[in-house]
Order: structure tokens, then sequence, then C-alpha cells
């Protein structure tokens, strides 16, 4: 019995002698954020703190081939991570011809559209601090201010073709939007889940400069399946296919930086037999100054919402207000950032944010949130 544990302990160290493993990277985010404010419960919280680890290698005919995990610790209640980037989990094939990304990751509107909603220090309202605070959007699908299911890392296949001349293209197809990051390894199924099925990403972007300015522009489109939620109506048939654009542009010159980004979900989220029919989309502006560590910026961004006649029949909440009321939300925000230096960031930023339900009969809170952040990366 030695004779053979000593002969098996001395073909692994030979197999595994042999063996070139891939390099590996480390790295993560611990961050704090206090928030404050009118109308608003405050308090010390985070949000996207993560750990990650990523590793690539080079195949033998050249190809390039790694994978990464992140994961983000998204719910204290449920100790469920969260759906939305940072948390992935997926591997990618460089090729002369295409990347090719397979897993929880980003999808092409989401990496080629220029994101100018995370700008202002403080993450402009991409990070979600405010709403940390502040629960009272009524005008959102999911995601606030942007496009259906954007940076959620749901389990795809995405195909990046090569940058020619400063133009990007991607494609993405999504087998089923109700599984994620979070979701993926327990294969539910999406019988009676809020999410549309079948969906694929198209996005095309374009770089350059000219006159001491550069600038990113960036369309997509999302198409796909129907909800499958009894919150429509009777049956997945009764449901609008997904149908959403966004678009943006970012501008640098110099120490300044602005852009905007406008997408319209349309009547993705409503019933193919309302009378009134569901629409939802937004915009937003932001500026930034950039004065060496210290950042400052400036940024409004808006979003509305009508519900069809069928989720405004099956609505649990503001059942008041008609279908075809137009629900709004706007927030403006100011911040400021320091670099500290060695992966340090601090940051402070003030939302004045206003809800509307559409029906004046209402008086909705319209709150104003304070918070500052620490953060360290690794």
């Amino acid at each position: 019995m030695n004779k053979f544990l000593i002969t098996l302990a001395t073909l692994v160290a030979f197999a595994t002698s042999s063996v070139a493993f891939a390099d590996v990277k480390i790295s993560g985010l611990l961050q704090q954020i206090a928030g404050m404010g009118d109308d608003v419960d405050g308090g010390i919280t985070y949000k996207f703190n993560r750990f990650s680890f990523g590793a690539d290698t080079t195949t033998d005919n050249g190809w390039t081939v790694g994978g990464s995990f992140a994961m983000e610790y998204g719910s204290i209640a449920t100790g469920a991570n969260s759906s939305y980037l940072p948390t992935s989990n997926s591997m990618y094939i460089q090729t002369d011809a295409a990347t090719v990304t397979i897993g929880s990751a980003a999808d092409a509107v989401t990496a080629l559209v220029p994101r100018v909603g995370n700008m202002v220090p403080g993450g402009g309202h991409d990070a979600g601090f405010q709403f940390l605070f502040d629960g009272g959007n009524l005008a959102a699908n999911g995601v606030a201010f942007a496009e259906a299911y954007y940076a959620m890392a749901n389990n795809r296949i995405n195909v990046a073709l090569p940058s020619i001349n400063g133009f990007s293209v991607q494609a993405t197809y999504t087998p089923d939007m109700a599984v994620n990051s979070a979701s993926g390894i327990v294969r539910a199924s999406n019988a009676d889940a809020t999410s549309h099925g079948e969906t694929t990403h198209v996005a095309v972007s374009y770089s350059g400069e000219m006159d001491g300015m550069s600038y990113t522009i960036g369309v997509g489109s999302i198409n796909g399946n129907s909800q499958a939620s009894p919150l429509q109506g009777a049956g997945s048939s009764t449901n609008n296919d997904l149908a959403a654009i966004a678009g943006a542009i970012k501008v640098t010159m110099g120490n300044m930086a602005f852009g905007i980004h406008a997408y319209d979900n349309g009547e993705s989220f409503g019933a193919s037999t309302d009378a009134v029919k569901a629409k939802e989309s937004g915009y937003t502006v932001m500026a930034t100054y950039n004065m060496g560590n210290i950042t400052v910026g400036a940024g409004v961004a808006h979003q509305e919402l009508v519900r069809g006649t069928k989720a405004q029949a099956n609505a649990t909440t503001l059942t008041g207000a008609a279908a075809g009321n137009v629900r709004e939300d706007n927030v403006t925000m100011i911040g400021i950032g320091y670099n500290m230096g060695g992966g340090v960031n601090s940051y402070i930023q003030l939302n004045n944010l206003d809800h509307t339900d559409g029906d004046h009969a209402t008086t909705e809170v319209d709150p104003q949130v304070l918070f500052a952040g620490i953060s360290l990366g690794f």
C-alpha cells in the first residue's frame, strides 16, 4: 500500500510539473458611504464592495484565453450576490478575428455606449449611491435612468470585433434575461419570471479627435422576447417584445469633459392589448472639470414612465393614479472628488430629487440627499 501511494505521488508530481499555469491577477474594492438629508433615512452603508480575480494564458495556436470572477456581496438581508456588475463570472477567447466572451458579463450596449451617468464624482447616478437613501423613484424599469437591463451580468455570449479606424462593433446573445450571475447556478425556470426571455444586443461606437477635442459616440439596440410575467396579464403572448435603443456622446477638451446619454425602452414593459400604451424613456447630461487630484462635476437626469392599461390594473402600488399618467423622476447633482493616491479615493455629492406620479392630487416626497464616501482599490 505504501509503495502504491509513493508511486501515485511521484506520478502526480511529474504530471503537475509539466503544466504551464496561467498568470493570475487579484483585485478588489472596499468602501464606506455616509448619507443624510431631508425626507430620507441617513446612515452608513456600502455598495460594490467586491473581490475579484482573473487569469489569462496563451494557447499553442496563439490565442489568448482568460477569465475573471468578481463577487459583490449585494444583500445584507439575504446574502445574495447582485445580478449587476461588478459581479460577474466569465471566460473569453481572443483571436485576430474577434474576442468571444461566455458567461455572466456585460452586454454590447453597456460596453460601447459611453456611460456619462457616472461622470460626476460619487458615481453620478450610475453608482446609485443616492438611491441607497432615497427609494422613491417612480419612473424606472429595474435600472434608474438607463436602457433596459443596463449593466446586468446575465449569462450570455458576446462577440467583439477588432476596432478599425476608431469604429468598434459588438453583438450579444442572451438565451434568457432571467438567468444572471445571482441566479444562474440554480437554473430556475423563467415560466413566471418578470424578465424578458431570449435577447440580442447590438452596438457600435466611434472614437476620434478633432481640434484638440477627443470624443466617443455610441448607439445600440436591444431586442428580445416578451416577459413571461402574469403582472401584465395572463400568458406571455399578451406582453410586448423587448425593443429598446440607447445613444450617447462623450467629449473631452483638456481638463473638461461633458456628455449626454438618452434611451427609449418604448412599449417593452407593457401588454400588446393595452388601450393605453406603456412608455419609458429618459436622458442624462453631465460635465466635469479636472484639477489634478481634484475633480468637480455637475449633472441632471430625467426619466419618465407611463404604465399601460394592464400594468396599472395589476399594480400593487400607486393604484390611485390612472393608466396613462406620466410618472417622472428628476435628479440634479453636484459633486467633488479627491484622489488621495495609493488607490484611495474620496468624494462628496449633493442631490436634489423630484418625483411625481402624474396625479396632481398626490403630494410626493422630494428629498435632498448629501452623501460622502471613501474607497480603497487594490
